[in-house]
């Protein structure tokens, strides 16, 4: 089953891909035959496998030998690994209608926050299209999973504290969808798991920050504009895999 789970979640990368690519294009996602981008052949089946066909094409188009973009292996890779560690997740109920319905919504869930932050990564904007999808599945397990004062008031607070972020640096700390990714993310966590992923999400950004400026490149200095919306998808999955052993440290501590 973990081969079976890699190769659809590759698979699903793909796609993921297109949209990304096509996004504010005017162009069909569903519609349509894959083509480059460059010379705009169409591409045919086995130039269309996941992660393989851009090994066997040294990331090069067959035709014109324009570069292929390392974001489709990438992404594909990513969803691959995705698809089989929410499997794992919920592997000791077995090959079961309750455990597959989890994987899939899960998936599903990490799918969608990964089209946020891929969007955010490459045009430093939260994409209000991809939030409302994630919205929609931080909603559901709201409603049927933490649906209590402690988690609104939690929410509150962290989207609070991102808008007047946003707000007093005048979008030079934070963005403002930030603001609003946070509150969909700390819903979908519940207390006392958001305000964990808020704290995961800074102390990632602190360690990348700081790696890129031992780098010492000439992209990244101090004054260089990360987008925080791939810490916080980052940190979100994170915890919600290890959530079980978090809380019990958070209640150790709190108690």
């Amino acid at each position: 089953m973990l081969w079976v789970s890699a190769i659809f979640g590759a698979i699903i990368g793909s796609f993921l891909n297109v949209v990304l690519l096509k996004k504010n294009t005017g162009e069909s996602v569903t519609l349509g035959r894959s083509r480059c981008f460059s010379c705009g052949k169409t591409l045919s089946w086995f130039e269309l496998i996941p992660v393989i066909s851009f090994i066997i094409q040294r990331a090069r188009c067959r035709k014109c030998g324009s570069k292929i973009s390392w974001q489709y292996p990438i992404i594909e890779f990513i969803t691959a690994l995705l698809a089989v560690v929410v499997y794992l997740k919920f592997s000791n109920f077995g090959f079961t209608p309750y455990a597959l319905k989890f994987t899939i919504f899960y998936f599903s869930v990490f799918c969608a926050l990964l089209l946020v932050s891929v969007y955010d990564f490459k045009h430093k904007i939260i994409d209000k299209h991809f939030l409302y999808v994630f919205g929609v599945f931080a909603v559901v397990e709201f409603v049927f999973k933490n649906l209590n004062l402690s988690t609104m008031l939690a929410s509150a607070v962290i989207f609070l504290f991102f808008y007047l972020l946003w707000r007093l640096s005048d979008g030079k700390w934070m963005g403002r969808g930030d603001s609003d990714l946070a509150l969909f993310l700390a819903l979908f966590l519940g207390h006392p798991l958001s305000l964990i992923m808020v704290l995961v999400s800074f102390w990632l950004g602190a360690i990348v920050g700081i790696l890129l400026l031992l780098l010492k490149s000439s992209r990244f200095t101090i004054k260089s504009e990360i987008p925080f919306g791939p810490f916080l998808a980052a940190g979100t999955f994170i915890v919600w895999y290890l959530k079980d052993f978090l809380i019990i440290i958070y209640e150790f501590l709190y108690f």
